[in-house]
Protein backbone atom coordinates (compact mmCIF):
# COMPACT_ATOMS: atom_id res chain seq x y z
CA UNK A 1 0.00 0.00 0.00
CA UNK A 2 1.16 3.55 -0.70
CA UNK A 3 2.07 5.39 2.49
CA UNK A 4 -0.42 7.84 3.95
CA UNK A 5 1.45 11.01 2.99
CA UNK A 6 1.44 10.08 -0.70
CA UNK A 7 -2.28 9.32 -0.60
CA UNK A 8 -2.95 12.61 1.19
CA UNK A 9 -0.94 14.39 -1.52
CA UNK A 10 -3.05 12.78 -4.24
CA UNK A 11 -6.23 13.80 -2.36
CA UNK A 12 -4.97 17.38 -1.96
CA UNK A 13 -4.19 17.76 -5.67
CA UNK A 14 -7.51 16.13 -6.63
CA UNK A 15 -9.43 18.64 -4.48
CA UNK A 16 -7.48 21.51 -6.02
CA UNK A 17 -8.21 20.22 -9.52
CA UNK A 18 -11.96 20.06 -8.80
CA UNK A 19 -12.15 23.77 -7.98
CA UNK A 20 -9.83 24.70 -10.84
CA UNK A 21 -12.01 22.77 -13.27
CA UNK A 22 -15.19 24.45 -11.97
CA UNK A 23 -13.82 28.01 -12.07
CA UNK A 24 -12.04 27.59 -15.40
CA UNK A 25 -15.04 25.75 -16.85
CA UNK A 26 -17.27 28.74 -16.14
CA UNK A 27 -14.68 31.03 -17.76
CA UNK A 28 -14.49 28.80 -20.86
CA UNK A 29 -18.27 29.02 -21.23
CA UNK A 30 -18.42 32.78 -20.75
CA UNK A 31 -17.38 33.84 -24.28
CA UNK A 32 -20.28 31.80 -25.69
CA UNK A 33 -23.05 31.96 -23.09
CA UNK A 34 -22.00 34.77 -20.73
CA UNK A 35 -21.56 34.30 -16.99
CA UNK A 36 -25.01 35.16 -15.72
CA UNK A 37 -26.96 33.47 -12.96
CA UNK A 38 -28.31 30.65 -15.11
CA UNK A 39 -24.84 29.76 -16.44
CA UNK A 40 -23.36 29.60 -12.94
CA UNK A 41 -26.38 27.61 -11.75
CA UNK A 42 -25.76 25.03 -14.49
CA UNK A 43 -22.04 24.91 -13.67
CA UNK A 44 -22.61 24.35 -9.95
CA UNK A 45 -25.46 21.84 -10.39
CA UNK A 46 -23.55 19.69 -12.88
CA UNK A 47 -20.36 19.94 -10.81
CA UNK A 48 -22.25 18.54 -7.82
CA UNK A 49 -23.98 15.96 -10.00
CA UNK A 50 -20.64 14.79 -11.42
CA UNK A 51 -19.05 14.57 -7.98
CA UNK A 52 -22.04 12.68 -6.57
CA UNK A 53 -21.89 10.20 -9.45
CA UNK A 54 -18.16 9.85 -8.92
CA UNK A 55 -18.57 9.20 -5.21
CA UNK A 56 -21.06 6.44 -6.00
CA UNK A 57 -18.90 4.81 -8.68
CA UNK A 58 -15.79 5.15 -6.52
CA UNK A 59 -17.62 3.44 -3.69
CA UNK A 60 -18.48 0.52 -5.97
CA UNK A 61 -14.90 0.30 -7.28
CA UNK A 62 -13.54 0.28 -3.73
CA UNK A 63 -15.04 -3.20 -3.24
CA UNK A 64 -12.54 -4.64 -5.70
CA UNK A 65 -9.10 -5.95 -4.83
CA UNK A 66 -6.83 -4.00 -7.20
CA UNK A 67 -7.73 -0.60 -5.73
CA UNK A 68 -4.42 1.14 -6.41
CA UNK A 69 -4.52 0.10 -10.06
CA UNK A 70 -8.09 1.37 -10.33
CA UNK A 71 -7.09 4.65 -8.66
CA UNK A 72 -4.34 5.10 -11.24
CA UNK A 73 -6.79 4.54 -14.11
CA UNK A 74 -9.27 7.01 -12.60
CA UNK A 75 -6.56 9.65 -12.20
CA UNK A 76 -5.37 9.16 -15.78
CA UNK A 77 -8.97 9.63 -16.96
CA UNK A 78 -9.18 12.81 -14.84
CA UNK A 79 -6.00 14.19 -16.43
CA UNK A 80 -7.36 13.47 -19.91
CA UNK A 81 -10.66 15.18 -19.06
CA UNK A 82 -8.89 18.27 -17.70
CA UNK A 83 -6.71 18.56 -20.79
CA UNK A 84 -9.70 18.16 -23.09
CA UNK A 85 -11.76 20.96 -21.49
CA UNK A 86 -10.14 23.94 -23.28
CA UNK A 87 -10.65 22.35 -26.70
CA UNK A 88 -14.43 21.83 -26.59
CA UNK A 89 -15.35 25.20 -28.09
CA UNK A 90 -16.47 23.64 -31.38
CA UNK A 91 -19.02 21.61 -29.42
CA UNK A 92 -20.44 24.79 -27.89
CA UNK A 93 -20.76 26.41 -31.32
CA UNK A 94 -22.66 23.40 -32.70
CA UNK A 95 -25.00 23.32 -29.71
CA UNK A 96 -25.54 27.08 -29.75
CA UNK A 97 -26.53 27.00 -33.40
CA UNK A 98 -28.87 24.02 -33.00
CA UNK A 99 -30.60 24.61 -29.65
CA UNK A 100 -32.21 27.41 -27.69
CA UNK A 101 -30.07 29.04 -25.01
CA UNK A 102 -30.89 27.13 -21.82
CA UNK A 103 -30.64 23.60 -23.32
CA UNK A 104 -27.42 24.63 -25.10
CA UNK A 105 -25.93 25.85 -21.80
CA UNK A 106 -26.89 22.72 -19.86
CA UNK A 107 -25.64 20.28 -22.49
CA UNK A 108 -22.42 22.29 -22.95
CA UNK A 109 -21.74 22.17 -19.21
CA UNK A 110 -22.41 18.43 -19.25
CA UNK A 111 -19.81 17.92 -21.99
CA UNK A 112 -17.38 20.27 -20.31
CA UNK A 113 -17.51 19.39 -16.62
CA UNK A 114 -19.34 16.13 -15.96
CA UNK A 115 -16.57 13.69 -17.09
CA UNK A 116 -13.91 15.56 -15.10
CA UNK A 117 -16.04 15.75 -11.95
CA UNK A 118 -17.02 12.10 -12.27
CA UNK A 119 -13.36 11.04 -12.27
CA UNK A 120 -12.42 13.40 -9.45
CA UNK A 121 -15.33 12.24 -7.32
CA UNK A 122 -14.34 8.60 -7.72
CA UNK A 123 -10.86 9.12 -6.27
CA UNK A 124 -11.80 9.90 -2.66
CA UNK A 125 -13.72 6.65 -1.95
CA UNK A 126 -10.83 4.67 -3.48
CA UNK A 127 -8.21 6.49 -1.38
CA UNK A 128 -10.29 6.02 1.77
CA UNK A 129 -10.66 2.32 1.03
CA UNK A 130 -6.89 1.93 0.45
CA UNK A 131 -6.17 3.67 3.76
CA UNK A 132 -8.74 1.76 5.78
CA UNK A 133 -7.41 -1.53 7.07
CA UNK A 134 -9.82 -1.79 9.98
CA UNK A 135 -13.48 -0.77 10.15
CA UNK A 136 -12.82 1.36 13.24
CA UNK A 137 -10.60 3.67 11.20
CA UNK A 138 -13.08 4.33 8.38
CA UNK A 139 -14.61 7.47 9.89
CA UNK A 140 -11.23 8.99 10.77
CA UNK A 141 -9.80 8.26 7.32
CA UNK A 142 -12.88 9.66 5.57
CA UNK A 143 -12.71 12.86 7.59
CA UNK A 144 -9.03 13.37 6.88
CA UNK A 145 -9.30 12.69 3.15
CA UNK A 146 -12.24 15.06 2.66
CA UNK A 147 -10.53 17.71 4.82
CA UNK A 148 -7.30 17.46 2.82
CA UNK A 149 -9.23 17.51 -0.47
CA UNK A 150 -11.16 20.59 0.65
CA UNK A 151 -7.94 22.38 1.65
CA UNK A 152 -6.64 21.72 -1.85
CA UNK A 153 -9.84 23.23 -3.26
CA UNK A 154 -9.44 26.36 -1.12
CA UNK A 155 -5.85 26.87 -2.28
CA UNK A 156 -6.81 26.35 -5.93
CA UNK A 157 -9.66 28.85 -5.65
CA UNK A 158 -7.29 31.57 -4.45
CA UNK A 159 -4.61 30.61 -6.98
CA UNK A 160 -7.02 30.61 -9.93
CA UNK A 161 -8.80 33.82 -8.95
CA UNK A 162 -5.83 35.93 -7.95
CA UNK A 163 -2.90 34.65 -9.97
CA UNK A 164 -3.23 31.82 -12.50
CA UNK A 165 -6.20 32.97 -14.61
CA UNK A 166 -5.24 36.69 -14.65
CA UNK A 167 -1.61 35.93 -15.54
CA UNK A 168 -1.61 32.61 -17.42
CA UNK A 169 -5.15 32.40 -18.80
CA UNK A 170 -7.82 29.72 -18.49
CA UNK A 171 -6.31 27.19 -20.90
CA UNK A 172 -2.87 27.12 -19.37
CA UNK A 173 -4.28 27.13 -15.83
CA UNK A 174 -6.12 23.88 -16.57
CA UNK A 175 -2.97 22.39 -18.07
CA UNK A 176 -1.04 23.36 -14.91
CA UNK A 177 -3.48 21.37 -12.75
CA UNK A 178 -3.41 18.48 -15.23
CA UNK A 179 0.39 18.40 -14.88
CA UNK A 180 0.09 18.49 -11.07
CA UNK A 181 -2.37 15.59 -11.18
CA UNK A 182 -0.01 13.71 -13.52
CA UNK A 183 2.83 14.15 -11.04
CA UNK A 184 0.58 12.75 -8.32
CA UNK A 185 0.04 9.72 -10.56
CA UNK A 186 3.79 9.07 -10.47
CA UNK A 187 3.43 7.64 -6.95
CA UNK A 188 1.28 4.88 -8.39
CA UNK A 189 3.15 4.56 -11.69
CA UNK A 190 6.49 4.02 -9.94
CA UNK A 191 5.00 1.46 -7.59
CA UNK A 192 3.21 -0.42 -10.36
CA UNK A 193 6.08 0.16 -12.84
CA UNK A 194 3.48 0.97 -15.48
CA UNK A 195 5.33 2.34 -18.50
CA UNK A 196 2.11 2.45 -20.51
CA UNK A 197 0.43 4.74 -17.96
CA UNK A 198 3.45 7.05 -17.98
CA UNK A 199 3.41 7.16 -21.79
CA UNK A 200 -0.32 7.97 -21.85
CA UNK A 201 0.07 10.84 -19.38
CA UNK A 202 3.10 12.27 -21.18
CA UNK A 203 1.31 12.07 -24.52
CA UNK A 204 -1.86 13.75 -23.21
CA UNK A 205 0.05 16.62 -21.58
CA UNK A 206 2.21 17.10 -24.70
CA UNK A 207 -0.84 17.25 -26.98
CA UNK A 208 -2.55 19.73 -24.62
CA UNK A 209 0.51 21.98 -24.57
CA UNK A 210 0.82 21.79 -28.35
CA UNK A 211 -2.85 22.71 -28.73
CA UNK A 212 -2.41 25.60 -26.32
CA UNK A 213 0.59 27.00 -28.19
CA UNK A 214 -1.17 26.65 -31.56
CA UNK A 215 -4.66 27.68 -30.47
CA UNK A 216 -6.56 29.75 -33.03
CA UNK A 217 -7.19 33.45 -32.68
CA UNK A 218 -9.83 35.50 -34.46
CA UNK A 219 -8.19 37.01 -37.56
CA UNK A 220 -9.11 40.53 -36.46
CA UNK A 221 -7.74 40.17 -32.92
CA UNK A 222 -4.82 42.45 -32.08
CA UNK A 223 -4.73 41.74 -28.33
CA UNK A 224 -6.22 39.24 -25.89
CA UNK A 225 -5.78 38.22 -22.28
CA UNK A 226 -7.57 36.46 -19.43
CA UNK A 227 -8.41 38.11 -16.14
CA UNK A 228 -10.89 38.94 -13.42
CA UNK A 229 -13.78 39.72 -15.75
CA UNK A 230 -12.94 36.91 -18.18
CA UNK A 231 -11.44 37.02 -21.68
CA UNK A 232 -10.54 40.54 -22.76
CA UNK A 233 -9.99 41.06 -26.48
CA UNK A 234 -9.28 43.96 -28.81
CA UNK A 235 -10.33 43.54 -32.46
CA UNK A 236 -10.00 45.76 -35.52
CA UNK A 237 -12.94 44.73 -37.70
CA UNK A 238 -14.18 46.24 -40.97
CA UNK A 239 -17.42 48.15 -40.64
CA UNK A 240 -20.51 46.22 -41.72
CA UNK A 241 -21.55 49.09 -43.99
CA UNK A 242 -18.11 50.02 -45.35
CA UNK A 243 -15.15 47.63 -45.52
CA UNK A 244 -12.69 50.49 -45.77
CA UNK A 245 -13.71 51.78 -42.33
CA UNK A 246 -12.05 49.94 -39.42
CA UNK A 247 -13.94 49.68 -36.13
CA UNK A 248 -11.84 48.97 -33.06
CA UNK A 249 -13.76 46.91 -30.53
CA UNK A 250 -13.21 46.03 -26.90
CA UNK A 251 -14.82 42.68 -26.09
CA UNK A 252 -15.22 40.97 -22.74
CA UNK A 253 -16.18 37.30 -23.07
CA UNK A 254 -16.97 37.88 -26.76
CA UNK A 255 -19.42 40.66 -25.91
CA UNK A 256 -18.73 44.11 -27.37
CA UNK A 257 -18.22 46.78 -24.70
CA UNK A 258 -16.74 49.60 -26.79
CA UNK A 259 -16.75 50.42 -30.52
CA UNK A 260 -14.63 53.20 -32.00
CA UNK A 261 -14.00 54.37 -35.56
CA UNK A 262 -10.22 53.98 -35.73
CA UNK A 263 -9.77 56.85 -38.18
CA UNK A 264 -11.90 59.47 -36.43
CA UNK A 265 -11.38 58.02 -32.91
CA UNK A 266 -15.07 58.63 -32.29
CA UNK A 267 -17.51 56.17 -30.78
CA UNK A 268 -19.94 54.46 -33.14
CA UNK A 269 -22.23 53.39 -30.27
CA UNK A 270 -25.63 55.03 -30.34
CA UNK A 271 -25.90 55.47 -26.57
CA UNK A 272 -22.69 57.56 -26.58
CA UNK A 273 -24.24 59.76 -29.26
CA UNK A 274 -27.37 60.04 -27.09
CA UNK A 275 -25.29 61.36 -24.21
CA UNK A 276 -23.51 63.86 -26.44
CA UNK A 277 -26.76 65.08 -28.00
CA UNK A 278 -28.12 65.87 -24.52
CA UNK A 279 -25.04 67.50 -22.98
CA UNK A 280 -26.78 70.84 -23.42
CA UNK A 281 -29.21 69.81 -20.66
CA UNK A 282 -26.60 68.35 -18.29
CA UNK A 283 -24.78 70.19 -15.55
CA UNK A 284 -21.20 71.20 -16.40
CA UNK A 285 -18.27 70.45 -14.11
CA UNK A 286 -17.06 67.21 -12.55
CA UNK A 287 -18.24 63.87 -13.91
CA UNK A 288 -17.94 60.39 -12.43
CA UNK A 289 -18.03 57.39 -14.80
CA UNK A 290 -18.58 54.01 -13.19
CA UNK A 291 -17.30 51.54 -15.79
CA UNK A 292 -14.58 52.94 -18.03
CA UNK A 293 -14.66 50.38 -20.87
CA UNK A 294 -12.58 51.65 -23.79
CA UNK A 295 -12.88 55.20 -22.50
CA UNK A 296 -14.75 56.66 -25.47
CA UNK A 297 -17.38 58.26 -23.21
CA UNK A 298 -14.66 59.65 -20.96
CA UNK A 299 -12.90 61.10 -24.01
CA UNK A 300 -16.09 62.62 -25.35
CA UNK A 301 -16.88 64.29 -22.01
CA UNK A 302 -13.29 65.47 -21.60
CA UNK A 303 -13.50 67.07 -25.06
CA UNK A 304 -16.50 69.06 -23.77
CA UNK A 305 -14.45 70.40 -20.85
CA UNK A 306 -15.75 68.05 -18.15
CA UNK A 307 -13.32 67.04 -15.43
CA UNK A 308 -13.61 63.24 -15.62
CA UNK A 309 -13.00 60.57 -13.00
CA UNK A 310 -13.50 57.00 -14.24
CA UNK A 311 -13.75 53.93 -12.00
CA UNK A 312 -12.93 50.53 -13.50
CA UNK A 313 -12.71 47.17 -11.71
CA UNK A 314 -10.23 45.50 -14.09
CA UNK A 315 -6.84 47.25 -14.33
CA UNK A 316 -6.25 45.64 -17.76
CA UNK A 317 -9.14 47.65 -19.17
CA UNK A 318 -7.62 50.88 -17.88
CA UNK A 319 -4.34 49.94 -19.58
CA UNK A 320 -6.12 48.98 -22.81
CA UNK A 321 -8.11 52.22 -22.88
CA UNK A 322 -4.84 54.14 -22.94
CA UNK A 323 -2.98 51.83 -25.30
CA UNK A 324 -5.69 51.08 -27.87
CA UNK A 325 -8.45 53.69 -27.40
CA UNK A 326 -6.32 56.82 -26.86
CA UNK A 327 -7.74 57.72 -23.44
CA UNK A 328 -7.33 61.43 -22.77
CA UNK A 329 -4.51 62.15 -20.32
CA UNK A 330 -6.80 64.45 -18.35
CA UNK A 331 -9.07 61.54 -17.35
CA UNK A 332 -8.40 60.38 -13.80
CA UNK A 333 -8.72 56.59 -13.54
CA UNK A 334 -9.39 54.59 -10.38
CA UNK A 335 -9.07 50.80 -10.27
CA UNK A 336 -11.82 49.78 -7.87
CA UNK A 337 -15.27 48.26 -7.53
CA UNK A 338 -17.96 50.83 -8.36
CA UNK A 339 -19.95 50.26 -5.15
CA UNK A 340 -16.83 50.37 -2.98
CA UNK A 341 -15.93 53.70 -4.57
CA UNK A 342 -19.42 55.09 -3.93
CA UNK A 343 -19.30 53.97 -0.32
CA UNK A 344 -15.93 55.60 0.38
CA UNK A 345 -15.61 58.63 -1.89
CA UNK A 346 -15.82 62.10 -0.38
CA UNK A 347 -15.84 63.91 -3.73
CA UNK A 348 -18.87 65.66 -5.21
CA UNK A 349 -19.94 65.51 -8.85
CA UNK A 350 -22.20 67.30 -11.32
CA UNK A 351 -22.80 64.30 -13.57
CA UNK A 352 -22.60 60.56 -12.78
CA UNK A 353 -22.76 57.81 -15.41
CA UNK A 354 -23.46 54.19 -14.47
CA UNK A 355 -21.96 52.22 -17.36
CA UNK A 356 -21.37 48.99 -15.44
CA UNK A 357 -23.83 46.67 -17.19
CA UNK A 358 -21.78 43.99 -18.98
CA UNK A 359 -23.89 42.11 -21.53
CA UNK A 360 -26.47 40.18 -19.51
CA UNK A 361 -24.59 40.61 -16.24
CA UNK A 362 -26.19 43.16 -13.94
CA UNK A 363 -24.17 44.78 -11.16
CA UNK A 364 -27.03 44.21 -8.73
CA UNK A 365 -25.03 45.56 -5.79
CA UNK A 366 -24.26 48.89 -7.49
CA UNK A 367 -27.77 50.23 -8.13
CA UNK A 368 -29.62 49.65 -4.86
CA UNK A 369 -31.71 51.87 -2.63
CA UNK A 370 -28.76 52.12 -0.23
CA UNK A 371 -26.12 52.93 -2.87
CA UNK A 372 -28.35 55.63 -4.35
CA UNK A 373 -28.80 57.13 -0.89
CA UNK A 374 -25.01 57.43 -0.61
CA UNK A 375 -24.82 58.77 -4.16
CA UNK A 376 -27.19 61.63 -3.29
CA UNK A 377 -24.61 62.93 -0.80
CA UNK A 378 -22.05 63.05 -3.63
CA UNK A 379 -24.15 65.18 -5.99
CA UNK A 380 -23.86 68.92 -6.42
CA UNK A 381 -26.97 71.06 -6.90
CA UNK A 382 -28.77 70.31 -10.20
CA UNK A 383 -26.59 67.24 -10.88
CA UNK A 384 -27.84 64.42 -13.10
CA UNK A 385 -27.36 60.66 -12.92
CA UNK A 386 -27.21 58.63 -16.16
CA UNK A 387 -27.66 54.85 -16.39
CA UNK A 388 -26.85 52.95 -19.59
CA UNK A 389 -28.75 49.66 -19.74
CA UNK A 390 -30.26 47.22 -22.25
CA UNK A 391 -33.26 48.13 -24.39
CA UNK A 392 -36.09 46.20 -22.71
CA UNK A 393 -38.78 48.24 -21.01
CA UNK A 394 -42.10 46.45 -21.46
CA UNK A 395 -43.71 43.21 -20.31
CA UNK A 396 -41.66 40.45 -18.65
CA UNK A 397 -38.40 41.44 -20.34
CA UNK A 398 -38.74 44.97 -18.99
CA UNK A 399 -39.13 44.02 -15.32
CA UNK A 400 -35.47 44.71 -14.58
CA UNK A 401 -35.61 48.19 -16.10
CA UNK A 402 -38.85 48.90 -14.23
CA UNK A 403 -37.09 47.84 -11.02
CA UNK A 404 -34.28 50.33 -11.69
CA UNK A 405 -36.81 53.09 -12.32
CA UNK A 406 -38.73 52.20 -9.17
CA UNK A 407 -35.53 52.12 -7.10
CA UNK A 408 -34.54 55.54 -8.44
CA UNK A 409 -37.96 56.96 -7.61
CA UNK A 410 -37.88 55.45 -4.12
CA UNK A 411 -34.49 57.09 -3.57
CA UNK A 412 -35.95 60.49 -4.52
CA UNK A 413 -34.95 60.77 -8.19
CA UNK A 414 -37.09 61.97 -11.08
CA UNK A 415 -36.31 60.00 -14.27
CA UNK A 416 -36.58 60.23 -18.05
CA UNK A 417 -35.50 57.75 -20.73
CA UNK A 418 -33.79 58.36 -24.07
CA UNK A 419 -33.29 55.75 -26.77
CA UNK A 420 -32.34 55.61 -30.45
CA UNK A 421 -34.76 52.90 -31.61
CA UNK A 422 -38.19 51.41 -31.02
CA UNK A 423 -36.84 47.85 -31.39
CA UNK A 424 -36.17 46.65 -27.84
CA UNK A 425 -33.89 43.84 -29.05
CA UNK A 426 -31.39 46.16 -30.73
CA UNK A 427 -31.12 49.27 -28.62
CA UNK A 428 -29.85 50.66 -25.32
CA UNK A 429 -31.81 52.79 -22.89
CA UNK A 430 -30.25 55.86 -21.36
CA UNK A 431 -31.99 56.63 -18.06
CA UNK A 432 -31.53 60.27 -17.04
CA UNK A 433 -32.33 61.07 -13.39
CA UNK A 434 -32.13 64.11 -11.14
CA UNK A 435 -33.20 65.07 -7.63
CA UNK A 436 -35.35 67.87 -9.06
CA UNK A 437 -38.04 67.43 -11.75
CA UNK A 438 -36.56 67.96 -15.20
CA UNK A 439 -38.78 70.41 -17.09
CA UNK A 440 -36.94 70.13 -20.42
CA UNK A 441 -37.66 67.60 -23.16
CA UNK A 442 -34.51 65.62 -23.89
CA UNK A 443 -33.38 64.60 -27.36
CA UNK A 444 -34.78 61.17 -28.30
CA UNK A 445 -36.82 61.12 -25.13
CA UNK A 446 -39.17 58.15 -24.76
CA UNK A 447 -42.63 58.68 -23.32
CA UNK A 448 -44.28 57.17 -21.34
CA UNK A 449 -41.65 55.18 -19.42
CA UNK A 450 -44.23 52.63 -18.20
CA UNK A 451 -43.40 52.74 -14.48
CA UNK A 452 -45.97 50.24 -13.19
CA UNK A 453 -44.66 48.48 -10.05
CA UNK A 454 -43.44 50.81 -7.33
CA UNK A 455 -43.05 47.95 -4.85
CA UNK A 456 -40.20 46.22 -6.68
CA UNK A 457 -37.16 47.93 -5.19
CA UNK A 458 -33.59 46.67 -5.49
CA UNK A 459 -32.01 46.74 -2.02
CA UNK A 460 -28.86 45.39 -0.40
CA UNK A 461 -30.96 42.99 1.65
CA UNK A 462 -33.05 41.86 -1.34
CA UNK A 463 -31.07 42.27 -4.59
CA UNK A 464 -33.72 41.28 -7.15
CA UNK A 465 -32.38 43.03 -10.26
CA UNK A 466 -30.66 40.04 -11.87
CA UNK A 467 -33.60 37.70 -11.34
CA UNK A 468 -36.03 40.27 -12.79
CA UNK A 469 -33.76 40.67 -15.80
CA UNK A 470 -33.60 36.90 -16.43
CA UNK A 471 -35.97 36.93 -19.40
CA UNK A 472 -34.24 39.92 -21.00
CA UNK A 473 -30.83 38.33 -20.38
CA UNK A 474 -31.84 35.10 -22.06
CA UNK A 475 -33.16 36.91 -25.12
CA UNK A 476 -30.08 39.13 -25.33
CA UNK A 477 -27.66 36.19 -25.21
CA UNK A 478 -29.65 34.18 -27.77
CA UNK A 479 -29.66 37.09 -30.21
CA UNK A 480 -26.00 37.79 -29.59
CA UNK A 481 -25.01 34.17 -30.25
CA UNK A 482 -26.94 34.17 -33.54
CA UNK A 483 -25.90 37.60 -34.79
CA UNK A 484 -22.30 37.92 -33.65
CA UNK A 485 -20.62 34.97 -31.91
CA UNK A 486 -21.52 32.28 -34.46
CA UNK A 487 -20.38 34.56 -37.29
CA UNK A 488 -17.15 35.83 -35.74
CA UNK A 489 -15.71 33.21 -33.40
Amino acid sequence: MLNKNKLYTISFIEGASVMAAEICGAKILAPFFGSSLYVWSAVMAITLGGLASGYFIGGQLSKRKNKEQLLLYVLIAAVCSLCLMPFLTSVFLILASALSLIPAVIISVLFLLFPTMLCMGATSPLIISILTQEANNSGENSGRIYAVSTLGGILATFLCGFYLIPNLGVQFSLIVFAIALSLACLFLILKKKSKLSAFILLSVISIALYGFVNSKTNRYTIYKSEGILGKLEIRDEPSVSNDSVIIRKLLINNTIQTEMNLQTRQSVSEYVKLIEKNLLYFQKGKVLILGLGGGVVANMLASHNYKVTAVEFDKRIIEMSRQFFFLNDSVKTVCNDARYYLNNSLDKFDLVLFDVFKAEEQPTHVITKESLAKLKSMLNTNAQVLINTHGYLNDKKGLGTQCILATLKNAGFDSKICTFSEDENYRNLLIVSALKPMEVTLNNELYPIMLTDLETINTDNKPVLESLNASANQTFRSLYIDNYILKNY
